[in-house]
């Protein structure tokens, strides 16, 4: 299916959030849906896309992280385990001796392909040519992911079908390639990449029809909304975390590399004050020397990814809102 056919696509947001529920609702209603798998197995990636297409989703995208950093080394993991110490007592959460792994990309990957989604997205860098020539020899559409206009033009350069471009304003991991980049408005993204000959789909703070309207005004193609889906009940929402959603307010959200390594956008809490550690070990490390801590404490030291727009959040079922979203964007246009 082509990607033409979408002007809203449901983010892919890793770590439970994307349910089977989710993505079928999403599918369902007309959106292009997606299955956030970065810290999926291979074989739960399968089981994931299996459920989808059992559900009655049509097209959808996968969504992996491309691995690009050495991991820490044992001085740097060290330190970052030391400088935990504190936040686990402040929460009450034993500090663990051993911590556990993240699946293999290449892993990952071959489960992707086997898998046959209509679309692979990616991001945290470009996706070398072996495995394009792969996802295109198996008909699979290729959506990289840039945080600035040089990203940008790599990815038009790689010959990928369309290009996320992720504005500062989004919530949860920066998808660029430099784990500590500079992020980079929405607004400059859309205005620096329109000679792309590429399908543009705008990111970052979106939560309504009128924001589609908005960037597809700008030179969108479409536009991809991940924040507006956590109070669906349909995702994998903590109870916590729709708590603070549903609290937020208008400068709810701070930006933080405490968590794992990248910066990243959430409800700001411990994560994000003087509270968090100082010394923090490169990604996917640090992220592994937090997830107990952040699974087991209470709403000041969980995660809780969201944009800009987080105070705007709806409470909606997912096909309702996928078709307001629609209707909205149409009204708006």
């Amino acid at each position: 299916m082509p990607f033409q056919d979408y002007t809203l696509i449901q983010a892919p947001m890793a770590g439970g959030i994307n349910t089977t529920e989710l993505t079928v609702g999403a599918a369902r209603a007309g959106a292009l849906a997606s299955i956030g798998a970065g810290y999926l197995s291979g074989a739960a990636l399968e089981d994931a896309v299996t459920a989808a297409r059992q559900g009655g989703a049509g097209a959808f995208a996968v969504n992996l992280f491309i691995p690009g950093e050495a991991g820490a080394s044992e001085a740097q993991w060290r330190a970052a385990r030391e400088a935990l110490v504190p936040c686990y007592e402040a929460a009450g959460v034993a500090l663990p001796e051993a911590f556990a792994e993240l699946p293999g990309f290449d892993e990952q990957f071959e489960a992707m392909l086997e898998a046959r989604p209509a679309f692979f997205s990616f991001t945290f860098g470009r996706l070398d040519k072996a495995r394009r020539d792969a996802c295109r020899a198996r008909g699979i559409g290729l959506i990289g992911t840039a945080t600035t206009v040089d990203e940008a033009r790599a990815q038009a350069g790689d010959g990928v079908d369309a290009i996320v471009l992720q504005g500062e304003e989004a919530g949860g991991h920066r998808g660029s390639a430099d784990p500590r980049g500079a992020g980079t408005s929405l607004a400059e993204l859309l205005a620096g990449c329109r000679d792309l000959e590429r399908p543009l789909i705008a990111a970052g703070g979106l939560m309504d029809g009128a924001d589609m309207a908005r960037v597809l005004g700008q030179g969108a193609a479409a536009a991809q909304l991940g924040t507006a889906f956590l109070s669906c009940p349909e995702a994998g929402t903590a109870p916590a975390w729709r708590d603070a959603l549903a609290a937020a307010g208008p400068d709810a959200t701070a930006v933080t590399a405490a968590v794992s390594g990248r910066y990243a956008r959430g409800l700001a809490n411990a994560w994000m004050d003087e509270r968090a550690p100082a010394t923090i070990a490169p990604y996917p490390d640090q992220h592994r020397l937090t997830s107990p801590l952040r699974k087991a404490a209470g709403v000041e030291w969980k995660s809780l990814w969201a944009g800009t727009g987080a105070h705007r959040s709806r409470a909606l079922p997912v096909a309702e809102l996928v078709a307001t979203l629609l209707e909205e964007c149409r009204a708006a246009g």
